[in-house]
C-alpha cells in the first residue's frame, strides 16, 4: 500500500486544495495538517477519517 501520507497530499493537491482549506473542513490547524503530510505527526483515527471524508479517499475500496 502506498505511503497514506503520500496519498492524502497527491488527492489534496489534485482537488486544488492548500492544507489550509483542508485543515479548515476537517476541523485541525494548518499546522497540525502539515505535520501529518511531514511525518511528524499522526492523526487519531477520527481525524485520519475525517480527512478522508472530505478528501473522497476510499478506505476500504474492495469492500463492495
Amino acid at each position: 500500500m502506498e505511503n497514506y501520507r503520500a496519498v492524502i497530499r497527491s488527492k489534496r493537491e489534485k482537488i486544488g486544495w492548500s492544507q489550509y482549506k483542508l485543515a479548515q473542513v476537517v476541523g485541525i490547524t494548518q499546522s497540525f495538517m502539515n505535520e501529518i503530510e511531514s511525518g511528524k505527526k499522526s492523526p487519531s483515527i477520527d481525524v485520519f477519517f475525517r480527512i478522508c471524508e472530505a478528501l473522497e479517499i476510499e478506505i476500504f475500496p474492495n469492500e463492495r
